[in-house]
């Protein structure tokens, strides 16, 4: 095989991978901050969309029969309701900020999660000042 064939396999190679990257990854999302997100809310009906916020504390809710997670996802300036089925994250209740990564898309004023919402790290966690031990 000479150079130029091992350029056009090796080209073909990545391209068909990017590809499948793009297929499989579904509709390739924007990023939006809580505010944002709400802003644009009526041009985003029906687009997959990303949004970072802040978990607001108490309250989130699993009800364990319908695998469903609620609660409320702020950026400081505003707050949306999150609901999304499936598999517990793990959040634990003497934290406050952890940081939140939701994909998924608004139904009415709801924001529906596809994917298993994201937390930051648990080592990242920053406790709550109560909860600090003297």
């Amino acid at each position: 095989m000479n150079k130029k064939q091992r350029l056009v396999l090796g080209v073909s190679i990545v391209v068909v991978l990017l590809g499948y990257l793009v297929l499989t990854s579904g509709v390739i999302a924007n990023q939006y901050e809580v505010k944002d997100a709400v802003a644009a809310r009526e041009n985003l009906t029906g687009k997959i969309i990303v949004i970072n916020g802040t978990l607001v504390a108490g309250t989130d809710k699993y009800d364990q029969l319908s695998h469903t997670l609620t609660f409320k996802m702020t950026d400081g300036i505003e707050t949306i309701d999150v609901i999304y089925t499936g598999e517990k994250i793990d959040i634990p209740p003497e934290y406050t900020n952890i940081q939140v990564i939701v994909t998924g898309q608004f139904n009415n004023s709801l924001f529906e999660a596809y994917k298993k919402p994201l937390t930051k790290c648990p080592s990242k966690y920053e406790a709550s000042p109560d909860k600090i031990e003297q």
